[in-house]
């Protein structure tokens, strides 16, 4: 006679409603992928998101204590993060091309979930960003207009790059946006 069923470990969605983990993952298949274009924008504890923020100013700041730097949710958020990537990945054909992005400044939110896959997917690559969104120093090192790889527009209100080769960190003070982190990989 069976017990009790064990009750399945559970994650936080954006509402920070719990679900169960099988929730969070797609079923399994064929590594190959299907699909050109794969976006991740991964749930997140949405520190960079200005308005985001906002709420806690209303509600008070112990609920950001709660909702953003307690471990066990910052954990939980690791993990959820880490299956939609690879998920994310999977299904990314050959050749594709996967971006990851997050409206966190935190670091293990971000590269580290990236460089969680580059690890783990001997297949991942990082590739660079479009030179439109290239960090100030490295557009400065672009060939003039009209050459190869040149951008057609110029602005002042670049990305910072990101703490992971070709990664880019938007931010309010030097791209007018919310905290935004962005990573685009493909399948080799």
């Amino acid at each position: 006679e069976r017990g009790e069923e064990e009750e399945e470990e559970k994650v936080l969605d954006e509402d920070d409603k719990s679900i169960s983990k099988s929730q969070a993952q797609l079923p399994q298949g064929n590594n190959n992928g299907g699909y050109e274009r794969v976006l991740v924008d991964a749930e997140c504890t949405h520190d960079g998101s200005l308005k985001h923020m906002l709420k806690f100013r209303e509600s008070r700041w112990e609920k950001f204590a709660e909702k953003v730097l307690d471990p066990k949710r910052m954990k939980e958020l690791q993990e959820l993060q880490r299956g939609l990537l690879k998920n994310g990945f999977r299904l990314l054909q050959r050749g594709g091309k996967l971006v990851y992005s997050t409206c966190s400044f935190c670091r293990s939110q971000n590269e580290d979930i990236v460089q969680w896959l580059l690890d783990t997917h001997k297949d991942a690559r990082l590739l660079p960003p479009p030179p439109l969104l290239l960090p100030k120093d490295e557009a400065a090192s672009m060939p003039a207009k009209g050459g190869e790889g040149a951008t057609s527009v110029e602005h002042k209100f670049r990305p910072k790059a990101g703490f992971l080769r070709h990664t880019l960190r938007f931010d309010p003070a030097t791209s007018h946006t919310s905290g935004l982190f962005l990573a685009i990989l493909t399948k080799v």
